[in-house]
């Protein structure tokens, strides 16, 4: 017994000398660590810019450029000309020609009514009219004379002037017994019938222009300034067929100076051509007017902008490294914004990657857009 305490002692102790000299070397052990770290060992480790991973990034070279700022608003077809057309004369319908949706030229006939009792009294206005034109012609011989006093002479020739004009009235009334179109446009409606009796003053007709059509577009406040009377702008109508947008020219004929009262807007009135007739009245439409125009200008896109606190940042790529340049922006356009200080002209501009990129961070471009539009 007295020997197995013996060993028990004798294994503690190596025990405790194995724990003693263990805990030495891992103490020197860490001295070394330090001073290798400091510097003021023989072996380095690797720096700090060696442990920063390059990121790929994609640039675009900057370079000065002239751009427009535009502004669309939407707007409404109108025909340039919608005509109500009435009836001059009361009588039975008795002829209607073209059908509703045909081209008509200017003069070109739409309806008739009965003139049968406009021709009769217009024979009678004649045969009047040449009785009195002979009777003055006798009186001017006689009063060359002085067979006939003046009276006489007044006389015949108030008659014949009175003759005269019934003639005349009666010839325009049958004139006026056909109802035809003023203009080349579409005969949009017709609102009688043949057979029907038509009264003076009663709509009959609406005729269209539609060869060139009007955009009426209410204007902001704000942009209303920036339309002016001669200016050109440009509509925007959809072609359903290819899925995209169809410009077309126009020109601002009118801007009102008062503004409608419910809505604070001012209209204006655009000319557009549409020789084809593909374009009809009450179709919407985009316009697309010019706000101002900037020469020389550096603009870059916006997706390239970072806000740091509010102040705004970009990245430019320069020997392989990325530097932050603070940005001073100017108006958007499009997706596209003005800089105004903080980059300059030949700079490469990190577009893609600059949000995982860091002052002095090393870089590798892998794609160099010549244009991020």
């Amino acid at each position: 017994m007295k020997n197995s305490l013996i060993l028990k002692i004798g294994i503690s102790f190596f025990l405790i000398a194995f724990f003693l000299v263990a805990g030495w070397f891992l103490y020197k052990g860490n001295q070394a660590g330090s001073t290798d770290s400091s510097g003021n060992g023989d072996l380095t480790g690797p720096s700090k810019e060696e442990q920063r991973a390059v990121v790929n990034v994609s640039v675009l070279p900057l370079v000065r450029e002239s751009i427009e700022e535009t502004f669309v608003l939407p707007g409404t077809l109108e025909a340039w000309e919608n005509l109500t057309l009435s009836l001059e004369q009361s009588g039975p319908i008795v002829w209607v020609g073209p059908d509703e949706g045909d081209r008509v030229k200017a003069g070109q006939p739409i309806l008739m009514i009965d003139k049968s009792l406009l021709e009769t009294q217009h024979a009678r206005n004649q045969m009047e009219f040449e009785m009195a034109r002979k009777q003055l012609e006798r009186v001017e011989k006689l009063y060359e004379k002085q067979l006939v006093s003046q009276r006489e002479m007044d006389v015949a020739q108030n008659a014949f002037d009175k003759a005269s004009a019934d003639l005349q009235q009666s010839s325009i009334a049958i004139e006026k017994s056909t109802l035809a179109s003023p203009i080349n446009g579409i005969l949009e409606k017709t609102m009688v019938e043949r057979g029907e009796y038509g009264n003076v003053g009663v709509p009959a007709a609406i005729v269209v222009q539609v060869d060139r059509l009007k955009v009426v577009v209410d204007v902001p406040e704000k942009d209303v300034s920036f339309v002016r009377v001669g200016q050109a702008a440009e509509v925007l109508t959809a072609d359903l067929e290819v899925g995209a947008e169809n410009p077309r020219k126009g020109k601002v004929f009118h801007v009102t100076y008062l503004a409608d009262p419910s809505t604070r807007t001012y209209q204006a009135k655009i000319e557009i051509g549409n020789p084809e007739g593909l374009l009809r009245p009450g179709m919407i439409v985009r316009v697309r007017f010019s706000r101002r125009s900037l020469a020389d200008t550096l603009v870059i896109p916006l997706y390239a902008v970072l806000d740091r606190g509010g102040e705004k940042e970009g990245f430019v790529e320069a020997g392989g490294q990325a530097f932050a340049r603070e940005i001073v922006t100017g108006p958007v356009i499009g997706d596209r914004v003005v800089v105004l200080d903080g980059l300059e002209e030949g700079a490469r501009l990190i577009v893609q990657g600059q949000h995982l990129v860091a002052d002095g961070d090393p870089v590798a471009v892998v794609d160099d857009p010549q244009s991020a539009r």
